[in-house]
């Protein structure tokens, strides 16, 4: 019986260059938020499960049952979900996709990602009153929450850890509304199959949680492999295929790579959630200035 193949490894995730960096970031994240920006943002208000009754909405399916208005059902025959109003949450979660699938790449996507929770959760703990590391099919360590910048060593520490494993988004958005849905979620992922994503991010929408989608990109998530030969590998079983790329392929495989963006987005617009794409090469680049766009899409 054949042996599985080692997946492949990644190099060091949080090498005290990419540590030095992120202190410099997150000193310019904090410096960012003026006082009177934070209280504009914490009086902001949006609708969620606890607060003032600001109005209904036709129910939708999914939505929770303990919000629906009995008394407007009884006079209109209709189902109407109370809208209610509070102050901003002042935590965010980190929610990340620990599949085999992001092991691919020159720099690997999961280190891109692995970063860039680290940039991210380091501005939440500088400048809210907490963030949660929500990782499915990660056991014990599935929900980590963190709270002050001094645990910002133990995050890191948590994000190396992690272990590669595949899940489902549906068991994704199951942990983080266990924990009540926090102000915001940062779901870091590859959005491989976006129809797997759906349903997630209309919950979490219905939950109240504004949600921003990370995908770092890889070269060839755009450029499909020039003609000639091309070798797969799968980073689960090992398997490899050589495929010949004539420009017949090579074109189909630049348009399902532009349906594939076209769906990432569409699915994101109609849920009313941001989805940043951003270079994965820009989280080997020990420059502040490569950073910048990131932490300022972060902070905002």
């Amino acid at each position: 019986m054949s042996r599985r193949p080692p997946l492949p490894t990644l190099p060091p995730v949080f090498p005290p260059t990419f540590r030095t960096l992120l202190q410099k970031l997150l000193a310019r994240g904090r410096a960012a938020g003026t006082p009177s920006e934070d209280r504009v943002r914490s009086a902001r208000a949006r609708l969620s499960q606890s607060g003032t009754f600001v109005g209904h909405r036709p129910y939708e399916r999914g939505d929770d049952l303990r919000r629906l208005d009995w008394a407007a059902y009884a006079r209109t025959g209709s189902l109407f979900v109370k809208q209610l109003e509070e102050e901003e949450r002042r935590t965010a979660a980190l929610l990340l996709d620990l599949s085999p699938s992001l092991l691919v790449g020159d720099p690997p996507r999961r280190l891109a990602m692995l970063r860039a929770a680290a940039v991210l959760g380091g501005l939440a703990l500088a400048r809210l009153d907490g963030i949660a590391v929500v990782a499915p099919g990660a056991g014990p360590a599935a929900i980590a929450p963190f709270a002050g910048v001094h645990s910002l060593d133990a995050m890191l520490h948590h994000l190396e850890s992690l272990p590669v494993v595949a899940s489902t988004p549906e068991a994704a958005i199951e942990l983080v509304l266990q924990r009540a849905v926090p102000g915001r979620v940062h779901w870091l992922s590859d959005f491989a199959v976006p129809r797997d994503v759906e349903r997630p991010l209309h919950a979490l929408r219905r939950g109240g949680a504004r949600v921003t989608g990370w995908l770092p990109e890889l070269p060839g998530d755009h450029t499909p492999p020039p003609p000639g030969h091309l070798r797969v590998l799968d980073p689960v079983n090992g398997e490899e295929l050589v495929v010949v790329v004539d420009a017949a392929l090579a074109a189909e495989l630049a348009r399902q790579l532009q349906a594939l963006a076209a769906a990432q987005n569409s699915l994101f617009a109609a849920a009313g959630a941001r989805l940043v794409r951003w270079p994965a090469t820009h989280a080997v680049d020990d420059a502040i200035a490569a950073w910048l766009p990131f932490l300022q899409r972060g902070a905002g």
